[in-house]
């Protein structure tokens, strides 16, 4: 059999007669792992490469058997294939009889590239918060981020209104003025 891997490796009619060997243990394969028999003739070619692909990686010293290190490789393959089938889904595919597709519930207004902006802009201004002083920082996240009115946030501080609305005041200038450039 050793002789047959190595003169198989330059002779095309013995590179097919070994792939008809192994075309039994192929079809077996993927009877076994492949649910959706629409994907047999790819599965047959997955198997074929397989094949192939043991002829030349085949080491002729090992000890272990040429047909059981062309059928785990097989097996293996074709498993493999199988998961990749598997996890793809297309959302033209049917999902229910009236003929409803994955396409057709997925929501519609979704902005992907907004988002990302939005995502970005949010950094930007968690920087320029922390650019801003400890004092115009604590007002800004307590009147913007929890909601505190501005007489609690005078009461917290024991600062009279208008300290706390200048604060308030210069903080959000410097916040669009960093957000602007």
């Amino acid at each position: 059999m050793k002789e047959l891997i190595i003169k198989a490796r330059e002779n095309e009619e013995i590179k097919l007669k070994i792939l008809k060997d192994f075309e039994p243990l192929i079809k077996k394969s993927l009877k076994m792992y492949l649910k959706d028999m629409s994907h047999f003739n790819d599965g047959m070619q997955e198997g074929y490469l397989t094949v192939l692909k043991c002829i030349y990686t085949y080491e002729t010293s090992s000890n272990c058997p040429f047909p059981a290190y062309v059928k785990r490789a097989v097996i293996y393959s074709i498993r493999d294939f199988a998961k990749k089938l598997k996890c793809e889904v297309s959302l033209d595919e049917a999902i229910n009889e009236d003929g409803g597709t994955l396409l057709d519930i997925l929501p519609g207004d979704v902005d992907i590239e907004g988002d990302n902006i939005h995502k970005e802009d949010l950094v930007r201004l968690k920087e320029a918060i922390n650019m801003l002083s400890e004092k115009q920082r604590e007002v800004i996240e307590d009147y913007f981020f929890k909601n505190k009115s501005m007489v609690d946030i005078c009461k917290g501080k024991r600062c009279h209104y208008m300290a706390v609305s200048g604060l308030k005041e210069r903080a959000v200038k410097k916040l669009r003025e960093y957000m602007e450039g």
